[in-house]
Parts: structure tokens; sequence; C-alpha cells
């Protein structure tokens, strides 16, 4: 019963590193998204009043006598924010926000966003470089099979060229990574012909495979034993074409520098490719909203769990969750950067601002609606 509790008592511990160490990479990220909006601030001359990290009152504050500039550090770890001189209200001050030229405020808006893009792709490069990319490995192979018929079939021999642990670096010229996205190889696969030109590493060696697609077979524990008590298995052979194999794990493999840079821009783009599938696949309704989005609190959670599976997968995970930071806050919605830059638009059209206190009530409501929106996802997820 001891040793129980005490065991237990350890995890949790372990637990609450795992959460800290994801609190310090998101704060990381809000800090970098908000660093992008005070930098170019200066560089246009915004008049900034205050740089935050975090959430509620002061618990430091620091004035900077020759600006004014306040930067502070608050209690709760889940944002921050720059706050520029006249952003919600009409002013005479030729450097609050409203008055700065509209391209300006626009690249001072995107900016945030272009800090998390910006940071990510570094990151992921030097990591490429550095670590290495992940490609797939060859798991378990399997026979080819050729139809003598319509229902009959024969193995063919000494066909299968592919060999457990086998890392694929390409097929037909396309890189086979990553761990962003496990259906990728398969998706290759399936838009080539039969006749695939397959890059491998082996024992060390890179190898090129001439390999053609064909039926394969497997087999199936079908539950029963013979009279000498050995499992039946059941013969199973492949409706569609393929090269007849499993992947298993994955594989690191460095890449010179300028290969990373074109694996990082690579990375950012499969980042906004996925996420642009899973909001599509929620709003047809084919995955539902708790599968795929959740509140601070699942960003948290889902951070700590790729803690707990050690450096790569943090920076993984952060470069995953810094683009994605970067992608919300220019989405279109009310209180993020997106909006904003809406109305900044819509004001270059005009010719005159929308009331500035319609767009700062506007700003206000949607902030309310995405925290409570945020806690309601945290719900599903946790929940459902």
């Amino acid at each position: 019963m001891i040793l129980t509790l005490a065991i237990s008592g350890i995890e949790v511990l372990k637990w609450i590193g795992y959460i800290l160490v994801a609190l310090l990479c998101l704060m990381l990220m809000v800090v970098l998204h908000e660093l992008g909006h005070y930098t170019f601030g200066k560089i246009f001359k915004f008049k900034i009043n205050e740089f935050a990290i975090g959430f509620g009152p002061k618990i430091f504050s620091k004035t900077n006598k020759k600006t004014g500039e306040v930067f502070s550090i608050r209690p709760f770890p889940f944002g921050g924010f720059c706050a520029f001189g006249g952003e919600d209200e009409e002013s005479s001050d030729p450097h609050d926000f409203n008055n700065r030229p509209i391209w300006q405020r626009i690249i001072v808006l995107f900016a945030g966003a272009g800090f998390n893009f910006l940071s990510a792709f570094l990151v992921i490069t030097i990591f490429f470089s550095a670590y290495g990319e992940y490609f797939p490995v060859v798991g378990e192979v399997y026979q080819h099979v050729e139809y003598v018929d319509g229902e009959n079939y024969q193995i063919i021999e000494d066909s299968q060229k592919l060999k457990q642990g086998d890392v694929i670096l390409s097929v037909n010229g396309k890189d086979a990574y990553s761990l962003l996205e496990y259906n990728r190889l398969s998706e290759i696969i399936a838009s080539d012909d039969d006749n695939l030109s397959v890059v491998v590493l082996r024992d060390g060696e890179k190898l090129t495979l001439q390999v053609r697609k064909q039926y394969y077979l497997t087999y199936t524990e079908s539950g029963e034993v013979n009279e000498n008590g050995d499992k039946i298995l059941v013969e199973n052979v492949s409706k569609n074409k393929g090269l007849g194999m499993a992947l298993g794990a994955f594989s690191a493999q460095k890449l010179s520098f300028g290969k990373a840079l074109g694996h990082g821009a690579a990375f950012g783009y499969d980042v906004l490719r996925v996420t642009g599938k899973s909001l599509k696949q929620v709003f047809n309704g084919s995955i539902s909203v708790s599968e795929s989005m959740g509140g601070t609190a699942t960003a948290i959670f889902s951070l700590a769990q790729l803690v707990q599976a050690g450096i790569p997968a943090i920076i993984y995970g952060f470069c995953i969750l810094s683009v994605s930071i970067g992608i919300m806050n220019v989405m279109p919605l009310p209180a993020l950067d997106g909006s904003r830059i809406v109305f900044a638009i819509i004001e270059g059209i005009r010719r005159k601002p929308i009331n500035r206190k319609i767009e700062g009530t506007v700003h206000f409501v949607g902030l309310i609606v995405l925290l409570a929106l945020a806690i309601l996802l945290d719900v599903l997820h946790f929940f459902k």
C-alpha cells in the first residue's frame, strides 16, 4: 500500500513537471507572438503602453523612464499582450495605433503570427539539420501474388524487394517524411503509377529500388487451432495494389542545412494543410469538434504528453502549436489580429474608420466569446 502510494506520488510529481515545461513552451510562443507586434511597433514608431507576460494583476512591473513603456509579469501564464496607445479609441497623438498609416497597422498586426511562423521555421530547420527529419521504416513485409484468373492466385517468388528495417526516403522523387501526417507515404504511393522508384536506406547504404506495385498476401488468425494445437491462419489477399509492407517506427535522418531549409518550409505548409483538413472535417461533420479542437487546457495537456516523450517530441509539438497559434490569430474572428486587419482594410476601402467604439465593443464581446468557447472545447475534449 505504501509502495503504491509512493509510486503514485512520483507519477503526480512527474506530471506536474511535464505540465510546467508545457506551460513554459506555451508562454514562449505567446511571448514570441507579442514580441512580433512589439518589434514592428517600435520600427514604425507606434506608441506602446505596456508589454505584458501573462494575465491578471501585475506581480512585477518596470517602467522605461525614457519611453514610458511598462514591462509587466502577471500570474496567469496563459497569454500576454502588447498594448498600443489609442488602440480602441479616438486620440490626437500621431503615434497612437489608430493614427498610424493603415499599411503599418496591418504589418504590426500580422507580425505576431509572423514571429510564430518564423520561430517554428527556424527551430524545425535547425532540428532537421542537427537531429534529423523522420522517415518511415518498413516493418513487416508480405509476399506478392498475382491472379491466375478472377479468384485464384499464385505467389510470385522473390518479387519483394523491400526488406524489414528499410528506411524509405522517397518514392518517385517525393520525400516520404514525416511524423506530422502518418498517411503521407500511402498518399504518395496511391497517386503514382504501378512502377515506382523507391529510395531506401539499408544498413547505412542508400539504395534505389525499382518496385512494381502488386497484390500481396497477409495472414490473420481464425481463432481456431489444428490437431497439433497450432493456430489456424487465414490467407487474405489485398484488393488494392501496393508495396506489400506494413510501416514500423520512424527513423530520424539528418539533412544538409540547405535541404533542412526546404523541409522546414514544407513542414509549415503541412501544418497549414492538416489544420485546414481538420477544420473542413469538423464543418462537414466527418469528425467531432472534441476530437480535433480544444482550448488552452487541451493544448497544455497535449504538450505535457509530448514532454513525457522527450526532446524531439517537444520540438515537434512546439513548432506545430506555434504555427497553429499563428494560423488562429490571423483568422478574421473578433478580438483576434485577423479581425483587426479586416477592420483596417475596410477603413482603407471606405477612407474612414468604422466607429471606434463599435469596433472596440466587437473586439471585447469577441474576446468573451472566445474565452467561453475555449472553456467549452476543453470540457468537450476531456469529458467526451
